[in-house]
């Protein structure tokens, strides 16, 4: 069985790199994708299959290493003993190699100085092609997972503002074939309320509107609909309506985009509607990223970035958020809504600061070593 060790241990160093890459590429797509369907009705499939092919890599890249790690510290088994008797020289960190930092615990070194024979490994640990071992290499790499931090947070910020209930009248409307059309108000509003904000500015007014729309053959009732000004007879809006069920009324809110409601397409910067601040937010979520992100990637040295991406506990931290996060998500991304559990809705409500607080806690933990 030793002769094939080798090519595990190989194997299961290419399955942790491709399982990093598979996470950094699926958590980017997840969140712009995420980012660009805001105005549609969910379910969201595409965020939610790249989503589960993040959690995946997230989980699988610890498992490996784990794994990785029990492969290397029981290959003294497998070799034939070496003639030499003497301790191997116990050390500090070796620079930049995988398994490193377990020095004077190794099964190696435990052969040695117990007076056994040492045993030969099959293959060598600490050979890392100088490619991916350069520590300018390591440092880009380590700021270049700010990115996919930035970009998760901004998303999962747009999908808490978008309102994604599959009971929202958006969302049924849009399921049963919603048109855009401008609407006259026929009746008398009623139950108007001015809408401010903590100051006491005048943010706009919402009401019970009747509205006549060309071609639907009684006025549609739209509550809730939420104006700039005070809405009076005769004013015409933009609605949402569906002609194949009028009973479920109209959609009034002059802060929305009618147009992409009912024709949503892909669009990751729109100027109206859910993801209106996606831009704001996502350049916001980046500077923060970098202010605190950057110097704790580029202060540390390599050798100590290189060993926890190596590091089974901190990459199982990780996994964990990444999986966790996509999890709390995953409600919001049906269209179910926030979960009814007050723990998992205030923690699905913090979901876009914990992946920037785990990258801030990890760095700030390696700079501190």
């Amino acid at each position: 069985m030793g002769a094939y060790m080798p090519a595990v241990f190989v194997a299961l160093t290419w399955g942790v790199r491709v399982c990093a890459v598979g996470t950094w590429v699926a958590v980017l797509v997840a969140g712009l994708w995420t980012m660009g369907v805001l105005a549609g009705p969910p379910p969201y499939d595409g965020p939610l299959l790249w989503g589960w092919i993040a959690a995946g890599c997230a989980l699988g890249r610890p498992v490996l290493l784990w794994i990785r790690l029990g492969v290397e510290s029981e290959s003294w088994r497998w070799g034939p003993d070496e003639d030499e008797t003497e301790p191997l020289p116990v050390g500090g960190r070796v620079s930049l190699s995988k398994g490193a930092g377990r020095g004077a615990g190794s099964p190696v070194e435990r052969a040695g100085r117990s007076g056994r024979k040492r045993p030969r490994r099959p293959f060598s640990y600490d050979e890392e092609p100088a490619d991916f071992a350069a520590p300018a290499w390591v440092k880009l790499r380590r700021c270049l997972a700010l990115l996919p931090v930035a970009v998760a947070s901004a998303a999962v910020f747009g999908l808490l503002g978008a309102d994604l209930d599959g009971s929202s009248l958006v969302t049924r409307l849009q399921r049963a074939g919603a048109q855009a059309a401008v609407g006259t108000v026929v009746e008398q509003p009623r139950k108007v309320t001015e809408s401010r904000d903590d100051e006491g500015t005048l943010q706009g007014h919402t009401s019970e509107l009747r509205l006549q729309v060309p071609g639907a053959e009684r006025p549609l009732t739209a509550r809730g609909a939420a104006t700039e000004g005070r809405p009076e007879r005769g004013d015409r809006f933009e609605l949402l309506w569906s002609p194949a069920d009028p009973g479920l009324g109209a959609y009034v809110s002059e802060g929305d985009d009618m147009a992409a409601r009912a024709d949503p397409g892909w669009e990751l910067f729109p100027a109206r509607g859910p993801g209106e601040y996606g831009l704001f937010v996502l350049i916001i979520m980046l500077i923060t990223a970098c202010a605190f992100g950057l110097p704790l990637a580029l202060a540390p040295d390599a050798d100590e970035l290189h060993e926890q991406a190596w590091a089974p506990w901190a990459q199982t931290g990780y996994g964990v958020v990444v999986a966790g996060t996509f999890l709390l998500q995953r409600p919001l991304l049906l269209g179910t809504g926030m979960p009814d559990n007050v723990a998992l809705a205030v923690a699905t409500a913090l979901g876009f600061l914990i992946p920037l607080f785990l990258q801030i806690t990890y760095g700030i933990r390696t700079l501190l070593r």
